[in-house]
């Protein structure tokens, strides 16, 4: 089963990761908290990175938000 894992690194808190099944919902969860706590927007950037679902820079002290897809196995019986 995929999911996706929205991680969300800023200095100022712990590394945090909140797990989604549905891509979209994911991107559009990060996007918005991103957008939600950037104070200026030229600190705004949306970058495409080859593996990830999602990448947003959010501040100049480098606050982050990234989407990763990643595969749930089946726990055995």
């Amino acid at each position: 089963m995929k999911i996706y894992i929205a991680i969300w690194k800023d200095r100022h808190t712990d590394t945090t990761a909140h797990p989604f099944s549905e891509k979209e919902t994911a991107v559009s969860w990060a996007r918005e908290q991103a957008k939600e706590y950037c104070r200026d927007n030229k600190d705004y950037k949306e970058e495409i990175i080859k593996g990830w679902e999602f990448y947003a820079t959010y501040s100049c002290e480098g606050g982050c938000i990234y989407v990763v897809e990643s595969e749930l196995d089946k726990p055995e019986t």
